[in-house]
């Protein structure tokens, strides 16, 4: 027996999102070209596609779900996040379904149609940026919020941090307490606007402090790029009072035993500091100087805007920034010699 074409086949084939399928299919053509409707219906009639007909007596229905797309699910910024979501959420009657993109853009898009194929009412996500035109089309049908990346999409609500601001106050803070030069670890951050400003606040605080910037970029999994960075480290070490400051809390795990196996003694020789607060952070022997995250009043904020716009209600702001916190411990020491 041929298998049943699904609304994905139909979008695929048109060439088109999943959810300008369905607004074909509801009869709502605003913003659609005519061109766009005959090759969606050119689609159909070829395919034989045929809407499920228990999915369109359940339409006027309310799933009272919704979904949110982290990059990492182990990560603690998605832990903290997904957890305040779901309890606001839940307080108010909705349900969550959680889906991981391993910040893959292809698997995003696919995790998103087939969110909206389950009908949820909203979705929460934290964007790779490839797939922003699909996002603000669908935004003009559901309540969608762009969480920790934010792009500016019509229609769309975003929550970050003053990232920026957060990563310029903890380099001034490290040469502020002593340390000569500062290495900042990161991942490539072209096309990711956290990553983006939290280099622009280390560069600020450089300027600054009249400090030459030693930025080293390394990649998650690839141990010689990490092997280049220690070298780099080490040499900075070796030469005056250093702090090394990565711009997450993921590369610092990835790297931590081989910056301590240096052999540097820390925090007097070697400073220790990133940016998020890793769930380790007070495990280790001295504790990580750290950007903490406001991850729980993050997930609240999206959970209440999404739950206001689902029962009609104004949304004060389309963008809310929610303030970072510096927190120093022994990592980085206290009171040290003023630059």
């Amino acid at each position: 027996m041929p298998k049943r074409a699904t609304i994905q086949d139909v979008a695929r084939a048109a060439g088109v999102s999943v959810t300008t399928v369905s607004r074909y299919l509801n009869g709502r053509y605003d913003s659609m070209s005519e061109k766009t409707r005959a090759k969606i219906a050119a689609v159909i009639a070829e395919l034989g596609y045929r809407p499920n007909a228990l999915a369109k007596g359940l339409k006027a229905q309310r799933t009272e779900t919704v979904g949110a797309i982290v990059v990492n699910m182990s990560y603690p910024f998605c832990v903290g996040f997904l957890r305040a979501f779901s309890r606001t959420l839940g307080a108010a009657g909705y349900h969550l379904m959680v889906a991981e993109s391993e910040g893959d853009a292809k698997r995003e898009r696919q995790l998103i149609e087939s969110f909206v194929a389950n009908r949820v009412e909203a979705i929460a996500l934290q964007t790779s940026g490839a797939n922003n035109g699909y996002l603000e089309d669908l935004a003009r049908d559901m309540p969608v919020v762009l969480v920790d990346r934010a792009f500016a999409l019509d229609n769309a609500y975003a929550i970050g941090t003053n990232n920026r601001d957060a990563s310029r106050e903890i380099a001034w803070t490290l040469f502020d307490l002593g340390y000569k030069q500062v290495v900042y670890l990161t991942e490539d951050e072209r096309g990711i606007p956290t990553r983006t400003d939290r280099l622009n606040g280390y560069l600020d605080a450089c300027r600054v402090a009249l400090r030459e910037p030693v930025v080293v970029r390394v990649r998650r999994g690839d141990w010689p790029s990490f092997e280049e960075a220690l070298a780099r480290v080490d040499a900075c070490a070796r030469k005056e009072r250093t702090a090394v400051y990565t711009a997450n809390g993921l590369v610092l795990m990835e790297c931590y035993r081989a910056l301590r196996a240096l052999g540097h003694r820390v925090p007097d020789a070697l400073g220790i500091a990133t940016f998020d607060q890793p769930d380790w952070a007070d495990l280790v022997d001295p504790p990580i100087t750290c950007v903490r995250q406001p991850v729980e009043e993050m997930g609240e904020a999206a959970g209440r805007m999404i739950t206001a716009r689902l029962r009609g209600e104004e949304v004060a702001s389309t963008v809310l920034t929610v303030p970072s916190t510096v927190v120093i411990h022994g990592s980085t020491g206290r009171g040290q010699e003023p630059h």
